[in-house]
């Protein structure tokens, strides 16, 4: 298996459905006007512009393409076919998004997973960039300050992968909970304490104001939904992270909570 390979190939598939979606809204308009969300029921019929609609069709059948052969080189992945691919709710696309991103060499902790993930709310060491990357001459410097470790703070990098988030909280927690994944017992548990927890996480109401603190009973539904989410996401990766590092053959330890401080997660 060559991961560099499969990134190559996940984020060219990526590339052409950005572009597939967009000549979708460009082709087909709602009833109220607006642009047409999902790309997969855009109407072929519609041959105003005949040229763009062969053009989706291409990428259609591009992304088709990419993915038979993305799920060809995933049966040479162990971590695939030995324990990905056995989690419901987890695809070939999404389990290669995993191999593609996550470099499990590095990740000598679960708690590293968390934190290129943007699952860490902890303070981090801040980092900066210098260079130009057109011109790979940019460089990365740490810097002795701190900073949250699941937010972008202005002047430093971003601490986490944010393109990764996005898929794993966005795409594949959202798969959990639709396919009714044994995952989804994380988020139903965590979700139903958060609606009794009196406990306060500062939060905004609206982008751009100043943040408040709020019992976790008291925030919106949303709120609890997507730490719900995030919880359920951890889960799963502390068991891809025992499950990866045993079948490379590398040294498996507990998470720094349970490590160091006696606590244990649970469902």
């Amino acid at each position: 298996m060559n991961r560099e390979t499969i990134r190559t190939m996940v984020r060219t598939m990526y590339d052409f459905q950005d572009m597939r979606v967009r000549m979708a809204n460009r082709l087909k308009k709602k009833k109220d006007g607006s642009d047409q969300v999902n790309a997969e029921e855009i109407d072929l019929e519609d041959k105003s512009i005949p040229v763009i609609v062969e053009v989706w069709q291409d990428a259609m059948n591009s992304e088709k393409k990419l993915a038979k052969a993305l799920e060809a080189e995933l049966k040479e992945a162990e971590i695939y076919t030995n324990f990905l691919k056995l989690v419901k709710g987890c695809g070939p696309l999404m389990s290669a998004v995993i191999i593609a991103e996550y470099d499990i060499h590095k990740a000598t902790t679960v708690s590293k997973l968390w934190q290129f993930t943007g699952l860490n709310p902890g303070e981090v060491r801040g980092s900066k960039g210098s260079g130009s990357k057109k011109d790979k001459t940019f460089k990365v410097k740490k810097t002795d300050d701190l900073v949250r470790g699941d937010r972008r703070t202005p002047g430093y990098l971003s601490p986490f992968n944010g393109w990764l988030r996005t898929k794993m909280v966005g795409v594949l927690a959202s798969s959990f909970i639709k396919c009714g994944s044994p995952y989804r017992k994380y988020y139903d548990d965590y979700k139903a304490r958060l609606e009794q927890e009196e406990n306060e996480v500062e939060h905004r109401s609206k982008k751009g104001e100043a943040p408040k603190s709020t019992a976790w009973k008291d925030v919106n539904k949303g709120h609890r939904d997507s730490a719900s989410k995030r919880y359920m996401i951890k889960m799963f990766l502390k068991d891809l992270y025992v499950a990866w590092r045993t079948l490379e053959g590398l040294e498996v330890r507990a998470p720094y909570q349970e490590e160091y401080l006696g606590k244990r997660h649970s469902a």
